[in-house]
């Protein structure tokens, strides 16, 4: 699988991407994840849709090397 489009659900973590190692695309927008984290996993990341959620910060994105497009709006980041 190389697309994964999760909006609008109540998820609250990422998790359970260990078994798509191939994944470019991730939209997570419109859920209740407050932290980014356990994307090691996917390190063939290329787009990270990640909207409309309750980050506070933004880390965890230290093993996408490859990722072009990341998309935070409308979070609780106070500080870049």
């Amino acid at each position: 699988m190389k697309l994964l489009s999760l909006k609008h659900n109540k998820i609250d973590k990422i998790q359970n991407l260990v078994s798509l190692p191939n994944l470019i695309y991730l939209d997570l927008y419109d859920n209740q994840i407050s932290e980014i984290e356990n994307l090691n996993s996917v390190p063939t990341l290329r787009v990270l849709m990640i909207a409309k959620n309750r980050i506070t910060r933004i880390s965890g994105l230290e093993s996408l090397h490859k990722l072009d497009v990341l998309d935070l709006h409308s979070n609780f980041i106070t500080r870049v």
